[in-house]
């Protein structure tokens, strides 16, 4: 009878070391991101786009962060604050968790500026911000795609650019279409989509021209 009932707490410590070891891999693993952003902003929004991912809450995440861009851009003084070496990383730390608490913010974006307070590092916010929606942008399949042009494309030829722009997209893929003007263009356009760039615009076409008169015959 003593035997067995050891045999049975053996059993009982083996399946709780079991289910503590599944636990820890999963609370562990690094969840890739669908692209890969480099640098120092790409690290924090990747570590932050795993834990979302784990927790669930990828689309709030996405939300309150750039919520949080959006107040740092607005609030005068807001982004200097942060940067002033004078003000204790305790304080800041203190003064932007009073804030988020309040504002109902996810932990996961409060511990991720804790980080970079402590890293001296919280001056690139803006560039993590701008990462993960890269990250983001990748996870619901769109491509990002600028259309610079020297005036302003109506809303039909928008349309009709976007069509066009589409036939080169393969699977699932949305296209998220930007436009932008500069008048140095002349005319035509510049495409930048994805990480290609395709530079059809008529000061590049007239630099091009004055080059090629300039070789001797």
């Amino acid at each position: 009878n003593e035997y067995k009932s050891y045999l049975r707490m053996a059993a009982r410590l083996a399946s709780t070391v079991a289910r503590t070891a599944r636990y820890m891999s999963t609370s562990t693993e690094f969840i890739r991101a669908p692209v890969q952003v480099f640098g120092i902003e790409g690290r924090y929004a990747h570590a932050l786009y795993s834990a979302a991912t784990k927790e669930g809450s990828l689309a709030d995440v996405e939300g309150q962060l750039n919520s949080l861009q959006s107040s740092i851009s607005s609030v005068p003084g807001l982004k200097e604050y942060l940067s002033l070496p004078v003000c204790s990383k305790e304080e800041k730390k203190a003064t932007m968790g009073g804030a988020f608490k309040d504002a109902g913010i996810n932990p996961l974006i409060n511990n991720m500026v804790d980080t970079m307070i402590d890293n001296n590092r919280v001056k690139l916010l803006s560039e993590v911000v701008g990462a993960f929606n890269t990250i983001m942008a990748a996870e619901r399949a769109e491509v990002p795609c600028k259309v610079t042009t020297a005036y302003p494309l109506s809303g039909a030829h928008k349309k009709a650019l976007n069509t066009a722009l589409s036939k080169f997209l393969s699977g699932n893929e949305k296209l998220l279409l930007e436009t932008a003007t500069d008048s140095a263009l002349i005319g035509g356009m510049v495409v930048e989509i994805g990480d290609k760039r395709v530079d059809m615009s008529t000061a590049t076409k007239i630099k091009k021209l004055k080059a090629s008169l300039s070789l001797p015959l």
